[in-house]
């Protein structure tokens, strides 16, 4: 295979109702924010004391939890380029070499709540799941590692699962290939 052949990116993005409900979200907590600060300063305050100091906290930390979330769990990038494979979601990032990888496979779709209770109850344990809120598709990968000579199973979502995994196996039999290939030559 040619480089660009082994090249692939893809951004997975959640759907568009996940981001119009933290959009809300993040509208209402600002909201209610401003308007009882506006309220306070211009009239009688809402909340006084102890209780606007809990207030102003709570909503507070309420809007930076969803922006946290939107910033770190919305978006994905996965890609692969000479000969590894990075997952990265917002501050997290993972990358494995593709000559590692052992087995690659088209999840089942299902939400994050449902693969994490199927795992509960004796399914396959998935050793690292890169997920985006509302996408359920994905695929599997067996990742050897060398060192242990274990295999771990990884969970990434995809919003085209069936081209990812296909990719995915086309680098890794290329990959074998030159191996063998390179043990030829060296005989």
């Amino acid at each position: 295979m040619t480089d660009q052949q082994q090249n692939y990116y893809q951004m997975v993005k959640a759907s568009s109702r996940a981001f119009g409900f933290l959009g809300l979200l993040l509208g209402v907590t600002g909201g209610v924010l401003t308007g009882v600060a506006i309220k306070g300063v211009i009239g009688d305050p809402v909340v006084t004391g102890s209780g606007a100091a809990m207030f102003y906290a709570a909503f507070g930390l309420s809007t930076l939890i969803t922006l946290y979330v939107m910033f770190n769990y919305v978006t994905m990038n996965l890609q692969i380029s000479k000969g590894v494979f990075e997952v990265k979601r917002g501050m997290k990032a993972a990358s494995v070499n593709v000559a590692d990888i052992t087995a690659v496979r088209v999840a089942e779709t299902k939400s994050r709540m449902t693969r994490v209770a199927s795992e509960a109850k004796g399914g396959r344990k998935i050793t690292q799941m890169w997920s985006v809120i509302g996408v359920g598709s994905g695929i599997e990968i067996d990742v050897s590692r060398g060192d242990t000579g274990t295999a771990e199973m990884w969970f990434i979502s995809s919003n085209d699962a069936d081209e990812l995994s296909e990719k995915l196996g086309a680098v890794i039999s290329s990959k074998d290939d030159d191996e063998v290939t390179e043990g030829e030559a060296e005989s």
